[in-house]
């Protein structure tokens, strides 16, 4: 079960800093005799703690030799999303359109309002490193499709929008129509609770390399 432990400060992000500030914690955890109880270490995938040469993975070992590096699965699930999308030049610019419909309503009260009183429901900001925040964007926008149109619309006629609010709630509102836009809308509306499902099974605490792999097969069965 992980518990939080404490915050620890560093001078810099670079990995001889992070490292020092781990040791010196552990060191002060672990006498010489017990250092063979860290048996694990996880962090996201980030090259300053991975990296096999000079990584603080790497620096930790150096001491406590059994501490493994695990990377940890559900963020190489968000890597491999980001990669196999920003690959297909047309689902890039889906998500880049898609996403950017939440960033206008909350750059205005005004707007917000609106959306408030069509849609009534706010729409979830996407993540770079969380896939499942994209994933939440995608459900909110094909569930409200419509009442998202009419709001666009509504800004448009209104009269009481700037000309810039209503130049972008027009762009918005051919985009909502486009045909390619609804495919790719409609297309990862059915693939997103599959990648959600094995999102959060990657994240159980009782999982071993059996039960990934029979997560994998049923996540590829799934989607095909």
């Amino acid at each position: 079960m992980e518990r939080f432990f404490e915050f620890l400060p560093v001078m810099d992000a670079t990995s001889e800093s992070i490292a020092s500030v781990l040791l010196d914690r552990l060191n002060s955890l672990f006498s010489e005799g017990d250092r063979e109880q860290l048996i694990a270490q996880a962090y996201d995938g980030a090259s300053v703690m991975r990296g096999e040469r000079a990584g603080v993975q790497q620096k930790v070992r150096v001491h406590f030799k059994n501490a493994h590096y695990v990377h940890c699965y559900a963020h190489q699930l968000n890597l491999i999303m980001q990669q196999a999308t920003s690959h297909v030049p047309a689902v890039r610019v889906y998500f880049s359109d898609l996403c950017g419909i939440a960033t206008f309503f909350t750059r205005s009260p005004k707007r917000t309002s609106i959306l408030d009183q069509i849609v009534e429901r706010r729409l979830p900001r996407a993540s770079s490193t969380r896939w499942n925040f994209n994933s939440r964007i995608v459900n909110t926008v094909h569930e409200n499709l419509d009442d998202l149109m009419q709001c666009f619309e509504s800004i448009r006629t209104s009269g009481s929008f700037d000309s810039t609010t209503v130049r972008e709630a027009s762009g918005f509102l051919r985009m909502l129509q486009d045909e390619d836009f609804q495919f790719f809308l409609q297309l990862f509306h059915q693939i997103m609770p599959h990648v959600d499902m094995l999102y959060q099974q990657l994240q159980k605490k009782d999982i071993d390399a059996v039960f990934i792999k029979r997560a994998l097969q049923s996540f590829t069965s799934s989607v095909q």
